[in-house]
């Protein structure tokens, strides 16, 4: 085996059916519903996008094609198995149907699973883990309204189980996958300067992670890499000037996307795997929890990949100075990610979201390994159950 990311290697490269991206990409939904020849159209989303009509887009697409629109609009942040459980019941009672999810990550997971488990006849709790869903005849239509998740592109979803006291569980199939990611950035104009970061930097830990990874290739190296550069090119103004910003939001639609095409055939990294603790204890949104514990990793890492970290500063914006060694430019990666949080209103530690104790720390390594190990193999630096904890305590000390 050559070293990660050589061209020496074969590499397979996993994708949805066909991504359309860009302003009014939304219309792909007609031809796409005309092709399947179904009769309604579930839309999976949330209260609030149903609420404000941002839905309206996708739903008229779906009418012009003539089909029947009805909503699932049950779908919150963190989604639970019993969300999924509920959208698949509708999905069943609809007969021939299509199911579009529209929304960030929590609802377009919703739509993966719910119309897999509706194909299987089964709980979505017996198709966690990898590769237990056998297919999907329900054809599958993702529109993100969001830019940081990347599910769109990915074959995975994340959920809370109900009877587990709220652990994160994970489905991986490649039936996941939606036959049509309709990525159209005029969707993102409402979100919220908030959302607009932590979804933001969702994408970045992406890019940085798939980056880095040990199972990275370079096809992943290139998706990264230009993700890497957008965000830090445009999460500042995408967050600042919101609707009034195109362009910016268009790159970071664009951007996500990237990164979740990257991630989903590289892997990810032990940010994602502190992730799963800190998100459960604080009741931390994925995209936030992630921003926050970024840097933290970073520093962590660094030692182990500098050579790479130092082309993340230089991607990040960063410029080396006369005579700078490679090691210490590439710790200016982790002042980069640092200076952006700063900049998006995120905080640099987690102690904005609660108080700490070693104890804490050590229950949280506990979790980091049982739920996420495989993100934690994928690490560019070996990482123990000691080691889980010092990134924590850096974490919660801050810049």
């Amino acid at each position: 085996m050559s070293a990660p990311g050589s061209l020496a290697d074969t590499h397979t490269v996993r994708s949805p059916g066909h991504v359309e991206y860009g302003t009014g990409a939304v219309a792909a939904l007609e031809s796409f519903a005309t092709d399947h020849a179904a009769d309604t159209a579930l839309l999976v989303t949330d209260d609030h996008l149903s609420s404000s009509g941002v839905i309206d887009a996708p739903r008229a697409r779906l009418e012009a094609a003539g089909l029947d629109v009805a909503v699932y609009d049950g779908v919150v942040p963190e989604p639970k198995l019993s969300m999924v459980e509920s959208a698949a019941a509708r999905i069943r009672d609809a007969g021939d149907v299509l199911v579009v999810g529209v929304g960030g990550g929590s609802s377009m997971d919703t739509a993966k699973l719910a119309a897999t488990a509706a194909t299987a006849d089964e709980s979505p709790r017996e198709l966690l883990g990898r590769d237990n869903v056998s297919g999907r005849s329900v054809p599958l239509a993702l529109v993100p309204t969001t830019a940081g998740t990347g599910s769109e592109v990915t074959d995975v979803g994340v959920f809370a189980d109900d009877r587990d006291g709220g652990a994160k569980k994970v489905a991986f199939s490649p039936h996941l996958f939606a036959d049509l990611a309709a990525v159209d950035p005029d969707l993102t104009k409402t979100m919220p300067p908030s959302v607009a970061a932590a979804t933001g930097l969702d994408a970045l830990t992406h890019a940085v992670e798939s980056y880095v990874s040990l199972d990275r290739t370079p096809y992943t190296d290139t998706l990264a890499r230009r993700a890497v550069e957008l965000v830090a090119e445009n999460l500042r103004p995408a967050v600042a000037q919101g609707e009034h910003n195109d362009a910016a939001r268009a790159r970071m639609s664009l951007a996500a996307t990237l990164a979740g095409q990257a991630f989903i055939n590289s892997g990810l990294g032990a940010v994602h795997a502190l992730t799963y603790p800190l998100g459960m204890e604080c009741d931390l949104g994925h995209g936030l929890a992630n921003g926050v514990l970024l840097p933290h990793v970073m520093a962590y890492n660094v030692p182990a990949e500098i050579e790479r970290f130092a082309g993340v500063a230089s991607l990040l914006g960063a410029e080396r100075r006369p005579g700078e060694s490679t090691r210490a430019f590439a710790s200016r990666s982790v002042d980069a990610v640092f200076d952006l949080l700063s900049d998006v209103d995120v905080p640099t530690s987690i102690a904005a979201y609660g108080e700490f104790d070693r104890a804490t720390f050590e229950r949280f390594a506990d979790i980091a390994f049982e739920h996420s190990a495989h993100n934690i193999a994928a690490n560019p630096r070996r990482m123990d159950r000691g080691d889980v904890v010092s990134v924590f305590e850096s974490a919660a000390a801050g810049r």
